[in-house]
């Protein structure tokens, strides 16, 4: 049996990139190394903007045991052949890493698109604290991913080892309250949530603040809870191996599938004759304008097209919501400069030549192996109907066609997709809740909306625009 250390790190720039990706894995972009680090050094996420990273890391001692034991006196057991460490992970940089869990601690539930505001309040309600919280996520991105990196040698017996491990060193940080005796204070019969709460709306993304907000640092503070979110379904037996079952809490997206087109109008011809007809009105809109829309792969974008594409994103969001985007104009240089093979801008000219709308794409491949196209951010100087749907949605289907892309994500929500011909899929996420009357009462709650989501997504998949078959 393998000996192992767990240990936290707080920036991404204590670990070595080369060996974050060698278990997180190059193909997907946002899981690398590269983007969580522009995140972080971006001042996009970090303790100020309620993201304190407390990444788990995973080192195979080998055969230095007395080594470490000798100058770690902090180490302490955490089951057979594992230990935790108090010290910085970035102490045992010399070991080998093999395995990694992108982790924060949270001051708020901003930027996480897994919505879970009606726990919080119903915490507040009944004089508890819901933050801090610990979210295994990639902030600012509901992109399906691992949310484990576990090093490729490791056989499956290995995997699942390793993968109850950081899950119980998770665990270990919840509030005492998860192994008491009696339930909670709540009295029998008192409700956490009513029914109306399965439907409401949620407390919408651009009502945050832009200003940088500071926090104190909360260091080994115990959490109400911890959340890993938009796992991908490869990595879902990971999350299922404990002797008490996580929270298992079903969402979904709108994403678009590559049925091997051979072009636009191909795609077209599979859609019902009004749903196309739709599309091409949609799209003919902007004829009158003499728009030019192109895409830049990363290493050609320019210098002036960047700078707009930035203006843009945050001209739009200030439109939208009163602030200039979660996302610092640091961390997109930053990305262009590191992730520039996996980065894609359209760039929307008007008749003049002048550049007057952007939307950023990155690619990837998921754990299927297949080639993915990601929608991820946009923004304009002008206010076109029909402007948003090509640059973000008929754009990016035209590009996976042409370049034999099998999937486009072009982000979260909106139902508005599905006539534009993507389709429902399901999103997953896992929850450990350490006080056991909310786990019930939040228990039902999940079970409530996951049978009211797979009834919507029958809905939705029965609007297709796709034409039926016989």
């Amino acid at each position: 049996m393998r000996q192992l250390i767990l240990a936290f790190a707080s920036s991404m720039s204590d670990i070595s990139a080369s060996a974050w990706n060698a278990v997180m894995g190059e193909a997907n972009p946002f899981c690398r190394h590269e983007f969580l680090l522009a995140l972080e050094q971006s001042h996009s996420a970090c303790a100020a903007t309620g993201w304190t990273p407390r990444h788990l890391c995973v080192f195979d001692v080998g055969d230095r045991l007395n080594d470490v034991v000798s100058t770690d006196k902090s180490l302490s057991p955490l089951a057979a052949g594992a230990l935790i460490s108090r010290q910085a992970a970035k102490h045992f940089n010399p070991l080998s890493l093999v395995a990694v869990m992108p982790l924060y601690q949270k001051s708020h539930s901003y930027g996480e698109y897994v919505f879970d505001w009606a726990w919080a309040e119903a915490y507040e309600r009944h004089g508890l604290d819901y933050y801090p919280k610990w979210a295994n996520a990639i902030p600012f991105t509901p992109v399906q991913g691992r949310r484990m990196g576990i090093h490729p040698a490791f056989d499956s017996v290995e995997q699942l080892r390793v993968a109850q491990l950081l899950l119980l060193t998770l665990n270990r940080r919840l509030t005492s309250e998860l192994f008491a005796s009696e339930p909670c204070a709540l009295e029998q019969g008192d409700a956490v949530f009513d029914e109306s709460e399965l439907n409401q709306s949620v407390v919408d993304e651009a009502d945050l603040d832009g200003s940088v907000q500071s926090v104190k640092e909360q260091g080994d503070s115990p959490i109400s809870s911890w959340h890993s979110l938009f796992v991908t379904p490869s990595q879902t037996p990971l999350f299922e191996g404990l002797p008490n079952p996580l929270l298992k809490r079903l969402g979904t997206q709108f994403h678009w599938h590559n049925r091997g087109y051979h072009d636009f109008d191909d795609f077209l011809a599979g859609l019902s004759s009004r749903k196309r007809k739709n599309i091409l009105k949609e799209r003919a809109q902007l004829q009158p304008f003499n728009l030019k829309f192109h895409f830049v792969e990363g290493e050609h974008i320019t210098a002036s097209q960047w700078q707009t594409f930035i203006q843009c994103y945050q001209l739009t969001y200030l439109k939208r919501s009163g602030h200039r985007g979660y996302l610092t104009p640091t961390f997109f240089q930053q990305l262009r400069a590191q992730l520039a093979a996996q980065v894609l801008l359209l760039v929307v000219d008007d008749a003049n030549g002048e550049m007057i709308a952007g939307a950023l794409y990155l690619k990837g491949e998921n754990t299927l192996g297949q080639k993915c196209l990601y929608g991820r951010y946009w923004g304009t100087t002008v206010e076109l109907d029909g402007l948003h749907f090509e640059a973000c949605y008929y754009q990016g289907i035209q590009y996976c066609i042409e370049h034999g892309f099998q999937m486009f994500d072009a982000g979260a929500q909106g139902e508005h997709k599905v006539l534009r011909g993507f389709e429902p899929v399901e999103m997953y996420s896992y929850h450990n809740i350490a006080h056991l009357g909310f786990r019930a009462a939040i228990a039902d709650f999940v079970e409530q909306e996951a049978q009211q989501m797979q009834q919507y997504m029958a809905q939705m998949r029965a609007v297709l625009p796709y034409k039926k078959e016989p």
